[in-house]
Order: C-alpha cells, then sequence, then structure tokens
C-alpha cells in the first residue's frame, strides 16, 4: 500500500505533512513538492488524484513525498513489490539515479538479490535475525564468508574440498581426484576441510578445434546434462564428476554454443579461473 490520501491531489499528499506537521509557508512546501515530483519524472501529475495514477505513478509519488518531509534517513521496504516487473526495473533505474542527487542514508529492505545489487553500496545479509555478511554487492557475490552466505544468495558451483598445500602465490586445493589451484589462502592449514565456490563468469568454455594457452588454467572435463535458453544466453549444466554429485553450471552466448556443437550426452572442457576461485572455511 502506498499509503496516500485518495481524497486528496498528489500535489495536496506532499504538502500536507510539511505544512501541517513541520509548519512550512505553503508555497515553500509547493515548491519543494514540485522539486521531487520532477525529480521522480511526473509533475504533470500534480493535479491528478491517487485513482487517476498507475501503480508505478502511484511508487513515484511515495517515493517523492518521503523527500519533500526532508528525512535524515530514507527507509524503502520492499518498495517496488506491488508493482509488475516491466515497471519495478524502471523505478529501480529511477531509484538509481535519484540517489545520486541525495545526501542522506538509504535502507533498503529487499528479497531481491539483483535489486540490491544494483542499488547498495553496501549489503547486509539478514538470516533468522542474524546479520552473516556486510560488504560491497560485487564483494559479497563473488566472496561470500561462508557456504551458508553462498547458499542464501542462490549462488551455484559450491563444492567441499582441501586444502592440499601452500606455494608460492597459490593455494592447491584437492577436489576429488583433482588438484585445483586457488588464489592464496594462507590462513587455512594444509588438510584442512573447506568449501569452495566458482562464480558462472569464472568458467571459461574450452573452444573445440582452438586450444589456447589459458586451457591449461584448473581445465575440467564433463558431460553436459542440460542446456537452457535464457534470451540470448545458453546455461549449461555439466557433470564434472564430484564427489558430492554436485554438478557445475555457467553461461555463455548462445552463438558460442551453437559453434561448439554443445548438446546435452556431449562431453566438453572448461577452465575455472584461478583468481574466480573462492575458498571458505568450513564451519
Amino acid at each position: 500500500h502506498f499509503n496516500l490520501f485518495p481524497h486528496l491531489t498528489i500535489l495536496e499528499n506532499l504538502t500536507l505533512a510539511p505544512i501541517w506537521v513541520r509548519k512550512v509557508p505553503k508555497r515553500e512546501a509547493e515548491e519543494t513538492a514540485m522539486y521531487f515530483l520532477e525529480k521522480v519524472k511526473i509533475p504533470e501529475q500534480a493535479q491528478k488524484y491517487p485513482g487517476q495514477l498507475s501503480g508505478g505513478q502511484q511508487q513515484r509519488v511515495a517515493v517523492a513525498r518521503a523527500l519533500a518531509r526532508d528525512p535524515a534517513v530514507l527507509l524503502l521496504d520492499e518498495p517496488f513489490s506491488a508493482v509488475d516487473r516491466a515497471t519495478r526495473r524502471r523505478l529501480q533505474v529511477e531509484l538509481a539515479n535519484l540517489r545520486q542527487g541525495l545526501s542522506i542514508p538509504i535502507i533498503l529492505v529487499t528479497h531481491d538479490l539483483d535489486e540490491a545489487a544494483s542499488l547498495a553500496d553496501r549489503m547486509v545479509l539478514l538470516h533468522r535475525g542474524r546479520g552473516l555478511q556486510t560488504a560491497s554487492p560485487a564483494e559479497m557475490l563473488a566472496r561470500p564468508a561462508s557456504a551458508e552466505v553462498a547458499r542464501l544468495l542462490d549462488l551455484r558451483n559450491l563444492f567441499t574440498g582441501e586444502i592440499l598445500a601452500h606455494e608460492e602465490g597459490v593455494t592447491r586445493l584437492r577436489w576429488g581426484g583433482q588438484v585445483l589451484e586457488a588464489a592464496p589462502m594462507p590462513s587455512l592449514p594444509t588438510g584442512a576441510a573447506v568449501d569452495w565456490l566458482i562464480g558462472a563468469g569464472g568458467v571459461v568454455l574450452h573452444r573445440r578445434g582452438r586450444p589456447s594457452a589459458g586451457e591449461r588454467e584448473n581445465p575440467i572435463a564433463g558431460t553436459i546434462l542440460a542446456l537452457l535458453p535464457m534470451g540470448e544466453e545458453m546455461r549449461v549444466t555439466l557433470d564434472v564428476g564430484d564427489p558430492e554429485g554436485r554438478h557445475l553450471a555457467f553461461a555463455l552466448p548462445r552463438h558460442a554454443a551453437q559453434r561448439n556443437a554443445l548438446a546435452p550426452g556431449e562431453v566438453c572442457s572448461v577452465s575455472l579461473l584461478r583468481d574466480a576461485l573462492h575458498v571458505m572455511p568450513r564451519a
């Protein structure tokens, strides 16, 4: 619910609190209201009533009304949940642009990971009343603090392994019958059981018939279990012989899948980029 007063115009909705609660002069309150209506791109709706506006327009009014009160902090609690997907994406872009001109902190509560990742400077993952990790969205998605965090973020390609050795500039990891190279993690003792994660962007398909030097970086062979078209991308699920039966998932452009003749049942090879392989201590 946007909690707009249905019997008041949009302009009156925005000026009600400044005039009656904060005792701001009417002209000043109206100028402020129009300023924020312009910021959310609906100044032409000022004299209409909430019932004459779409859901997306009402959401814009609700944001403008909150800002017109000159708050110290702006709290957005699932702000786009009541609008359709297309409108939600447009509002997210508008909010991202709007916040560039605001000097107040904004707290956004959301279950939409894409929304948090695109709008936040800092992200806090809460689960059952506990804050599990605080980091920038890019850091949290690439380097979750634990396997629990990775699962809550619905990150794929989460596996288990064992620290084999630490060498200059690299940590070696035993994964089933294979040895992988990861970025150095000297704090983890040799022999320690660990969880490890490889982001979808860290999986690189080996081109058939055109080998390259980069294919020597953690090469893995597997059998294609599924190919799922996702617009211009193809999502690939690979059986890589994981001891616990987990699969490797990655995406690539549809034309690359076609060019390499990928199909269920076919064998293909990939590299797991060392710097994208994130190792976590087991809880």
